[in-house]
């Protein structure tokens, strides 16, 4: 049985076009990935990007099943999600 850890999905406000961040941490309560500190954001990973009219411009093959989850999505928006821990994560 594989490992899961639960990993914040996070669709970035942009001009024209949204980046899709997984970020490998949930976000404690009444916090937003806005709040965190550039400097803190080094662990976030772009997995997804929406153009113009929210719709899907590619996805990484690991997250394509939260596809109908993110396509549509304003910027700003962020949710949970339980994920496989990565094979090559080194365990603390």
């Amino acid at each position: 049985m594989s490992e899961t850890r639960t990993e914040t999905i996070y669709i970035a406000p942009g001009y024209n076009s949204c980046r899709v961040y997984a970020i490998p941490y949930p976000m404690r309560p009444n916090q937003r990935p806005a709040d965190i500190l550039p400097q803190y954001q080094s662990s976030w990973r772009e997995v997804a990007m929406l153009n113009h009219r929210l719709e899907l411009r590619y996805i990484e093959a690991d997250y394509v099943d939260l596809k109908d989850d993110i396509e549509g999505q304003m910027g700003g928006t962020f949710f949970a999600v339980e994920r496989p821990v990565p094979q090559n994560s080194a365990q603390a």
